[in-house]
């Protein structure tokens, strides 16, 4: 019973975590801060891109599943948050 304690704990806590992670990374002076280092650029773009669509799959997960209004809507946050940076990391990666 602990390890699945555990393992729910870890999940939510990247559901929490992936979405402001993601909108740092994929913040305006950052990304300009790596737009001319090659090496860095692909390395924030991974992270980021990792960071969201794990946080992506584990808030639909946790929307189709019977849980109470608090997760729920945890994982509502997480979604938005996450599809606001991929979307915000595709427009930049457009421009330049």
């Amino acid at each position: 019973m602990e390890d699945l304690a555990f393992l729910v704990m870890a999940l939510i806590s990247l559901l929490l975590i992936s979405g402001p992670i993601a909108i740092a990374l994929t913040s305006e002076p950052l990304q300009q801060f790596t737009s001319d280092k090659t090496l860095l650029r692909i390395a924030r773009r991974i992270v980021a891109s990792t960071f969201g669509l794990v946080g992506v799959v584990i808030a639909i997960q946790f929307l189709y599943q019977t849980l109470p209004l608090l997760p729920k809507l945890f994982a509502i946050t997480a979604l938005v948050g996450n599809i606001y940076a991929l979307r915000r990391e595709i427009k930049f990666s457009q421009q330049g």
